[in-house]
């Protein structure tokens, strides 16, 4: 059996001009992260994945250090394309363009960042209108191109690491959401929710037995616990 552990990015910059760099309180998630595993010897890797992204590249480096820190090391991250996410701005602006008049929106505009329930909707239904197809004119990259990405190089990695007992992915919710998609065997549109469930830093875990993918684990952040540690749990 191979076992493949995910791992969202933490927090990205939202607010910032750069979007794919960790905010400060992303930082401070990787880090806890990182102790967190580097404390369980039970957490070995013989392989470690992340999408060709620099907020990917930032958390496992963060990981990394906290395991050197404890005087364990990890593999050399291998770098994939097929695990970056989804062009969101792409998805978000289409949306925009085609339904100036969603009832998501504020006078034709995203709303607000600091209106934290009404951005969440307006992803979502971005995101729900592109899993149908309703964007397909205005984007280079199709709901089921992107799935088919990921799948592709889901399978080019369990086909490279046959034989080797546990992986490591570094990536986004989007690229996750379709893992666990196929795992699940759900339709496309169910695997947006997933998406918008994960949070960051959040740890999942699949199994491949003989010719099939299982759902282990979602989304757990024991790292995270306590009053503390909700304080910093984040879904951007």
């Amino acid at each position: 059996m191979l076992e493949l552990l995910t791992i969202r990015h933490a927090q990205a910059s939202f607010d910032a001009d750069d979007y794919d760099q960790l905010s400060t309180k992303g930082e401070l998630q990787a880090e806890r992260l990182g102790r967190h595993l580097a404390a369980d010897p039970g957490y070995t890797f013989d392989a470690v994945i992340v999408g060709a992204m620099k907020r990917h590249e930032q958390t496992y480096s963060a990981i990394q250090s906290a395991y050197a820190e404890g005087g364990r090391d990890l593999p050399n991250a291998i770098t994939l394309a097929a695990f970056n996410e989804f062009d969101h701005g792409a998805v978000l602006s289409a949306f925009l363009s085609k339904y100036p008049d969603h009832s998501s929106l504020v006078a034709g505009r995203m709303p607000a960042k600091d209106d934290r329930g009404a951005v969440a909707q307006f992803i979502a239904a971005a995101l729900m209108a592109w899993a149908q197809g309703l964007l397909d004119d205005r984007l280079d990259e199709s709901f089921p191109a992107f799935q088919h990405r990921v799948h592709d190089g889901l399978f080019e990695l369990i086909q490279q690491h046959q034989g080797r007992s546990r992986l490591l992915l570094v990536s986004s919710g989007g690229v996750i959401a379709q893992i666990a998609g196929l795992a699940l065997q759900v339709p496309a549109a169910r695997t947006i929710d997933f998406n918008l469930s994960l949070m960051n830093t959040g740890l999942s875990s699949f199994h491949w037995r003989g010719a099939s993918l299982h759902l282990a684990s979602w989304n757990s952040l024991p790292h995270l616990a306590g009053a503390d540690g909700r304080a910093m749990q984040t879904f951007v």
